[in-house]
C-alpha cells in the first residue's frame, strides 16, 4: 500500500508542476524529469518486492518444528 500510495502522490506532484509550467520546453523537462524518477523509483520497488518474496519464500521453506 506504501507503494500505490508514493506513485499517487508523485502523480499529484507531477500534475501540480505541470500546472505552473511557463512554456513547452518546461513541460518537456517536467516530463523527463518525472519519467526518470518514475523508472529510479519502480526499479526500488521491485527491488524491495523481490527481497520480501525471497524471504518469504525462504520462511515457507524453512522446517517446521
Amino acid at each position: 500500500m506504501a507503494f500505490a500510495e508514493r506513485n499517487v502522490q508523485s502523480a499529484l506532484d507531477y500534475a501540480q508542476q505541470l500546472v505552473h509550467a511557463k512554456d513547452l520546453a518546461d513541460v518537456l523537462r517536467l516530463h523527463s524529469e518525472y519519467v526518470q524518477a518514475q523508472m529510479k523509483a519502480l526499479a526500488e520497488q521491485a527491488s524491495e518486492l523481490g527481497q520480501i518474496v525471497t524471504k518469504a519464500a525462504q520462511d515457507a521453506a524453512r522446517p517446521k518444528g
